[in-house]
């Protein structure tokens, strides 16, 4: 943390405490909120606004402080994508890499004769009131400046504000961190929930390959030795997003990699099988993976609509070697099949013909013929390759091993 002496500043220890504590009292929720640490920060700073936006997926500027009027909501839409304070944070944030904190005046960020030609101060800043800058560079995944300002009339900051902004920056820090993990907990606990009571594995990622979930079933497989699949501390810093996933085949990897990237990025996902071990042939590969755009039911709150989320993708794994099949009493209560149609139903999973049945059960193949009519009506499956499908997808109904 930077030192300097608090005595030769206009800001009394006390405040200093004050506004400290509200920080984390607002990311806690405890009786605090995000607005109540707003107007602290302008009187600490004889600033006239504060702002901290966390980008969201759709490229909108989600306010924790600073919004609720019409500037926020046009620099929100618009006008922080040409903003030049905003941009020189990110370059600095992209450049430290969470490494240290950084605070630096307006002038330092961007030169007046730059800022007073550029669209931002001419079409906006000007109109908001906005002449002088402070700003911060800290965020999580992206970079999230803090910035407090001044009209002209105020004057530019000096120092000294520099130096309290630094000081206050690594608690600003730890309550963005804070912040997302709790609100992926909250967001998740339901939806994770489910994903954890299933027997298949499925894995939540972003674009990247960080792991944002991964269930019971997932990560009981991977941590088999022969699982084409891993999961890897990636940075010294343990949180949301430091585990990332790994295919350990290199080639495997990139391609995973790539289509994990586009799926979060809009595209419609695929399967491909991966190597169980560096030196598995390719055409021996036995993990299937289904790679598919995550829903909101497994990333939000369940009150919100279902919908796509950008930025995530779901993967579906399995050992093709190992069978997974639901146990005839759940294909009974799924879909009203007597013990003897829900025992001939599962053995038509991996590829049995009539004949196998018919010769396996000892009995006739008309036998078998008038209980695969039975079960392709019960179960409204189109032929003997649908009932597999079937199948498989109830096996994912199966309860986890506990």
């Amino acid at each position: 943390m930077p030192s300097f002496c608090l005595s030769e500043t206009h800001v009394a220890r006390s405040d200093v405490s004050d506004v400290i504590d509200l920080i984390y009292g607002a990311t806690l929720g405890d009786d605090v909120a995000w607005s109540d640490l707003a107007p602290r920060l302008c009187a600490m700073f004889r600033a006239q606004r504060v702002s901290l936006g966390l980008s969201e997926p759709s490229g909108v500027l989600r306010y924790l402080l600073g919004g609720g009027n019409e500037y926020a909501d046009a620099y929100s839409a618009y006008y922080h994508r040409v903003d030049p304070f905003r941009q020189r944070a990110e370059r600095v944030f992209l450049r430290l890499n969470g490494a240290s904190m950084q605070a630096m005046l307006g002038e330092q960020l961007v030169p007046d004769e730059v800022l007073l030609k550029s669209e931002f101060y001419v079409d906006f800043a000007r109109a908001a009131g906005i002449r002088h800058v402070l700003g911060g560079s800290l965020g999580v995944r992206s970079a999230s400046p803090i910035a407090l300002q001044r009209d002209a009339r105020a004057g530019a900051f000096d120092e000294d504000d520099r130096r309290l902004l630094l000081m206050l920056l690594p608690h600003l820090q730890r309550a963005l961190q804070l912040e997302e993990r709790l609100a992926v907990t909250h967001r998740t606990r339901l939806g994770m929930g489910a994903l954890d009571a299933l027997a298949i594995g499925v894995v939540v990622v972003d674009g990247a390959m960080r792991v944002l979930h991964a269930n019971t079933a997932a990560s009981r497989l991977m941590d088999g030795a022969r699982c084409g699949l891993t999961m890897a501390q990636a940075g010294p810093r343990p949180g949301i997003g430091d585990i990332s996933l790994h295919a350990r085949h290199p080639d495997d990897h990139s391609t995973l990699g790539k289509l994990i990237a586009s799926v979060a990025t809009g595209g419609a996902g695929g399967a491909l099988r991966l190597r169980n071990t560096r030196d598995e042939p390719a055409q021996h590969a036995s993990l299937a993976v289904l790679v598919s755009p995550a829903v909101s039911h497994f990333l939000s709150d369940v009150r919100d609509a279902c919908r796509v989320v950008q930025g995530a993708a779901t993967l579906v794994i399995r050992q093709l070697n190992h069978t997974l099949r639901p146990p005839p009493a759940l294909m009974s209560e799924l879909y009203g099949l007597t013990r003897a149609e829900a025992d001939v139903a599962l053995r038509f999973s991996g590829g049995a013909t009539v004949e196998d049945v018919a010769r396996v059960r000892q009995v006739s193949l008309e036998t078998v013929r008038t209980q695969v009519k039975t079960i392709l009506r019960k179960t409204n499956a189109a032929s003997l390759r649908d009932l597999e499908r079937i199948i498989a997808i109830s096996s994912a109904l199966v309860p986890a091993e506990t």
